[in-house]
């Protein structure tokens, strides 16, 4: 075997061991440089993540503690479920397994097949063709398949842990680094900031009045539907991780929630029965403002704008069928709060977490 030649085997770092050829090949990456992970855990949902690279040489100091390991040593933590396991393995995408396996295969064939009919060609060589007794052997191999392809795409959301700056992908929300496993709620809702805020920028430029007040009421509706979402994000997890399964089951349904997480009266109290209340931490004035908010958000996304008798009876100035006032400065103020209170929510339900 050590006179056969795997060129295309060798080509991607095929060693030779005796008679033996050693193989590794790395996982197929994104355009970005990202490497597929799945969830080992099938209740887990979506279970499909991305990993990069780090974004920085600096080292991790040690000051954190939330976190569940080291950076950057053995381990992934799911960024959806927070499953940890010391073995990256059980992280492995079985569709990239399945997608080396098939180019293995494919290459390995090609090559013994070339391997044949080269030996072939030297035996033909060597053989008489003249004479009493004339053999000819031909060696007449088939063209070669085509290499099989692997294209993974980037998930939307690439984010940078503000622990260890590992960069990772993940869809639209999690909880966790996988690298060092530390809550990384509140980075997700910083990206969630930074696109309201380009909403922002677009309505203060934009040449027509109702043009803009379109603008501000799309990036106005977004602050609620992430700020509704992530509540209702971490309450289900909490509730997956501190009742029993039959309760659990119960709790975290979309019978069970609905829009409770649309109502602060109604999201804290369902949160205060978990040990939490993020709502805590703002002040009246700040309470008062998301709520009135929130009650803007339905006019904004359900009425084109024009307030109703529900809402003229939150705000005592509105008038129903007038189109309600909706300045740039008072969605940063928005976005502003509910900022701070996914801070507080992350302060709050992690430790709560890890207790359990």
């Amino acid at each position: 075997m050590s006179d056969v030649r795997f060129q295309r085997l060798e080509r991607r770092g095929a060693r030779r061991l005796g008679d033996r050829l050693e193989l590794e090949m790395s996982l197929p990456k994104t355009p970005s440089g990202m490497e597929a992970r799945w969830c080992p855990l099938e209740d887990c949902a979506p279970r499909l993540f991305q990993l990069g690279e780090t974004t920085s040489d600096a080292e991790w100091n040690g000051a954190e503690t939330r976190l569940h390991r080291t950076p950057h040593t053995p381990g992934t933590t799911c960024p959806y479920c927070g499953h940890d396991s010391a073995d990256d393995h059980e992280f492995i995408d079985p569709r990239d397994v399945e997608a080396l396996t098939t180019w293995f295969k494919w290459a390995a064939q090609e090559d013994a097949l070339d391997a044949v009919g080269n030996m072939l060609r030297g035996v033909g060589r060597r053989l008489p063709r003249s004479g009493p007794i004339s053999i000819q052997v031909t060696a007449n191999r088939r063209p070669a398949r085509p290499e099989p392809r692997v294209w993974r795409e980037d998930l939307l959301r690439q984010l940078t842990c503000n622990v260890c700056s590992r960069r990772y992908g993940v869809y639209a929300i999690a909880l966790f680094c996988p690298d060092c496993g530390a809550p990384n709620l509140a980075v997700h809702y910083r990206r969630e900031c930074d696109l309201i805020e380009q909403q922002i920028t677009l309505a203060r430029e934009a040449s027509e009045a109702e043009l803009s007040f379109r603008l501000l009421g799309n990036a106005h509706e977004d602050v609620v539907t992430a700020l509704e979402t992530y509540l209702k994000t971490v309450y289900r997890f909490l509730v997956g991780k501190l009742c029993q399964v039959e309760e659990a089951a119960k709790l975290k349904s979309a019978k069970a929630i609905g829009n409770a997480f649309q109502n602060i009266d109604r999201g804290r109290e369902k949160l205060a029965k978990l040990g939490i209340d993020p709502f805590a931490g703002l002040s009246d004035d700040d309470r008062d403002y998301l709520r009135i908010n929130i009650e803007k958000r339905h006019v904004l996304g359900h009425n084109l704008g024009l307030a109703d008798e529900r809402y003229a009876e939150a705000v005592q100035e509105a008038q129903p069928g007038r189109t309600v006032v909706l300045l740039a400065d008072e969605v940063v103020r928005f976005v502003e709060i509910a900022s701070r209170l996914v801070q507080y929510l992350e302060a709050q339900a992690f430790p709560v977490i890890d207790a359990a």
